[in-house]
């Protein structure tokens, strides 16, 4: 692989969906899972000592995150749109998804930035896991339906598979009367296309 700014970044996607891959509703979550947003704040928060991550969103993600909470603390914040000219100071707007990237590239170079982190919206995600540096999505599987306008794309077959990893738990987690599940998929490394 050659050394370029392309290649050499690489990053996750997180999300929660639920049994129809529904992930939002009228631009906010259809749930409340205390615990699954501890969860997510916890997953995209944690960096190596001195560094931040790095999250990025479009637009409409942006606009639904409560402004008590924007821009999502501890992280470097980077919203996608084409009409958005400004954000907090220490955070960042770019045009397209590759341009977020291009904009985080140096942050990792200069040991600013650990890890990066696609957070949304659906449009955002379909880009990121046609990307083959999306090495691991991070998706919280809700058992349950619910009525939403936005959904989680489809993981092509033979493109990631299910892993353990540290620090995420296994058993089944409970809220309410909803159960879900934290799973990880790895992207399974092609020796040819």
């Amino acid at each position: 692989m050659c050394p370029g700014v392309q290649e050499s970044l690489q990053f996750f996607a997180i999300a929660a969906m639920c049994q129809n891959r529904g992930i939002g509703v009228l631009n906010t979550l259809p749930w409340r899972l205390k615990k699954e947003m501890a969860y997510f704040s916890r997953i995209t928060s944690e960096a190596a000592e001195g560094k931040s991550n790095a999250v990025v969103m479009g637009r409409n993600t942006w606009d639904s995150i409560p402004p008590k909470y924007k821009p999502l603390p501890g992280r470097v914040n980077v919203v996608v749109s084409r009409t958005l000219d400004k954000v907090p100071d220490g955070h960042h707007v770019a045009r397209s998804f590759s341009d977020a990237l291009s904009l985080i590239q140096p942050l990792v170079d200069g040991g600013q930035v650990d890890k990066t982190f696609v957070v949304g919206g659906a449009q955002l995600y379909r880009e990121a896991l046609a990307d083959p540096r999306c090495t691991r999505v991070y998706l919280t599987e809700i058992d349950a339906d619910f009525d939403c306008d936005v959904f989680f794309p489809e993981l092509e077959p033979g493109q990631f598979q299910l892993v353990q990893e540290e620090g995420v738990p296994q058993e089944v987690q409970t809220e309410g009367d909803l159960t879900y599940r934290f799973n990880v998929y790895q992207r399974i490394s092609s020796g040819s296309a």
